[in-house]
């Protein structure tokens, strides 16, 4: 699963528990990172190191906040990377975060339609964790 459960309940935690907000984040979240991707790969092919590791950083901790914990990870391995240099295969590691990103956002967007469905469905049950 690309998407921690658990990260999204204490996000819907930190929110009061409003599924409507915690959908419009989702929202947000899938309109975003498919920019910032897009802006990784302009700094990958462009020579920028301090674009590429911007946009790594603010990827990172989206991704975390989502429980999206292997593309935030490749985002924290690039940006680590850009504060030494830009990375010799900056433009295919940008590629393997695109791919990680592409996962997250299939798995947040099913959890999206459940919370528009109401929160019910058979693989998520977003807030009602029985953890």
């Amino acid at each position: 699963m690309a998407v921690a459960q658990e990260a999204l309940d204490k996000l819907l935690d930190l929110i009061g528990g409003d599924q409507n907000s915690l959908a419009e984040l989702i929202e947000s979240f899938l309109d975003e990172s498919p920019l910032l991707v897009e802006q990784m790969r302009r700094a990958a092919e462009s020579g920028d190191r301090s674009g590429l590791g911007r946009a790594a950083h603010t990827l990172k901790s989206s991704a975390r906040d989502f429980g999206a914990n292997e593309l935030s990870a490749l985002c924290a391995a690039m940006e680590k990377s850009c504060r030494d240099g830009l990375p010799s295969e900056a433009v295919m590691e940008v590629e393997l975060i695109a791919g990680a990103s592409d996962t997250a956002k299939k798995d947040l967007s099913s959890r999206l339609a459940d919370l528009k469905r109401g929160g019910q469905s058979n693989e998520h049950s977003i807030g009602n964790s029985t953890t």
